[in-house]
């Protein structure tokens, strides 16, 4: 049966062909009764990319990004050796992936898939954290921590809510500026102990910024040096980085934002070395080491780059979706919202999965993804999907089509989803 292939242009389909492409899930023909499946849908990887995973609540957003990583990692050596999947995790669902999916055991014969625990996937905590996880009794394989001089005053005003004209915003800049030109690295402390000793800030912005500041402390995640980079791309696998534990609060008090601003940031740095190694090997035939390629997968993607205001994540997260796929880096975000998403993602996404949407601004946001396609198009198309989870239609800007779909099974333990009063046995007990 003839392969549909998305995400690939032209020259590559007559290059490359099949190969670096991963196996997502099957086309379905027909409406309602008649709906069956034919085709199967395969995702180009090996190129730079920004999709849009999309739907209403419970539709299988996060599940389907699950899927694109449990395929990256089934690659041949030969690609996957240059790919790496970072998946910051802010609802706590991933770690799961390390168990094989044996309670769909039944459908995923139906699709001729087994069960299989995503064995090389490495799973971060915010040193801070320790315990909880203990106490859960799931395990992890490394903490992690952020350099705290990493971060600008920009990024402290924006995650505590202040002003960078008013005097607990001005005292910052002056503090941060200060401590870079005396010390280079930093600790929170040492900010705390440079607030302290400002002879110009007043006792009641003392006191507030020292109570941010030692909030800021309790988060568990910032430290003087912080954990290197490339800890989080070995070439081949998963790295999952669990942020959830931190609370929603509003989008200006969130340390999420700052921790994703940041490790976007240094991705970004991170990248553009490896690529100017990569090139100089291409010249000289001398072998280097880099990091890989890497695919940054973002669940709540419309908390962290609003079409409306700005969090200390949307800097970081503009720069890797305008310019990220020169230095090899793909973007998969998730979002329920997508006309709540800042108008560049959607203006720089070539690939769009979408499950159920209802609300009229957001199948417009996808509209002007595909202007081929008229609004009447993608909703009737959307509309006319099987009321199953994992149903999607799926949008390709390289190939300017537009297919309905079913996702595969995932192979792994998928955690999310509700939780239910009525407990199930554990298949793990």
């Amino acid at each position: 049966m003839e392969k549909i292939i998305v995400g690939r242009d032209a020259p590559d389909l007559e290059k490359f062909g099949q190969s670096g492409t991963v196996f997502i899930g099957k086309h379905i023909v027909g409406k309602g009764e008649e709906a069956h499946l034919t085709n199967p849908i395969f995702m180009d990887v090996t190129r730079p990319h920004v999709v849009l995973v999309c739907g209403k609540r419970g539709s299988g957003k996060s599940y389907s990004a699950g899927i694109v990583a449990e395929e990256m990692v089934m690659l041949p050596e030969d690609i996957r050796k240059n790919l790496s999947v970072l998946m910051i995790d802010t609802m706590g669902i991933y770690w799961s992936m390390k168990r094989a999916n044996d309670k769909d055991k039944d459908v995923l014969k139906q699709w001729n898939l087994k069960p299989m625990a995503m064995s090389s996937l490495q799973f971060f905590i915010p040193k801070g954290f320790v315990n909880d996880y203990e106490s859960s009794g799931i395990s992890f394989d490394f903490t992690f921590t952020l350099p705290c001089s990493e971060l600008s005053d920009q990024d402290w005003n924006l995650t505590f809510g202040f002003s960078p004209v008013d005097d607990n915003g001005i005292t910052i800049e002056r503090v941060i500026k200060r401590l870079r030109q005396k010390k280079g690295s930093y600790s929170i402390q040492d900010i705390i102990d440079e607030i302290d000793a400002d002879s110009r800030a007043d006792k009641k912005t003392k006191d507030i910024l020292t109570s941010r500041f030692m909030a800021a402390e309790d988060w568990g995640i910032f430290e003087e040096k912080g954990t290197p980079i490339e800890n989080f791309f070995n070439p081949g696998q998963i790295s999952v980085v669990d942020i959830s534990h931190y609370a929603r609060s509003s989008s200006a008090w969130s340390v999420r934002s700052m921790v994703i601003g940041l490790l976007c940031r240094k991705i970004f740095q991170a990248r553009l070395m490896a690529r100017k190694a990569e090139e100089m090997e291409t010249i000289s035939g001398q072998s280097r080491k880099t990091i890989p390629m890497v695919w940054v997968m973002m669940d709540e993607a419309h908390q962290f780059i609003p079409n409306e205001g700005q969090t200390a994540a949307s800097e970081a997260i503009h720069t890797l979706i305008k310019e990220g796929r020169e230095p090899g880096i793909s973007m998969l975000l998730i979002t329920q919202i997508p006309n709540k998403l800042h108008s560049d993602v959607l203006a720089q996404t070539d690939m769009v999965i979408s499950h159920r949407l209802t609300l009229e601004a957001d199948l417009k946001a996808l509209q002007s993804i595909m202007q081929t396609y008229i609004l009447e198009d993608i909703k009737t198309l959307i509309n006319s999907l099987p009321r199953q989870k994992g149903a999607a239609v799926i949008l390709d800007d390289n190939s300017e089509r537009i297919y309905a779909m079913q996702m595969r099974p995932r192979l792994s333990w998928h955690a999310g989803g509700s939780p239910k009063a009525i407990k199930e046995k554990g298949l793990f007990d």
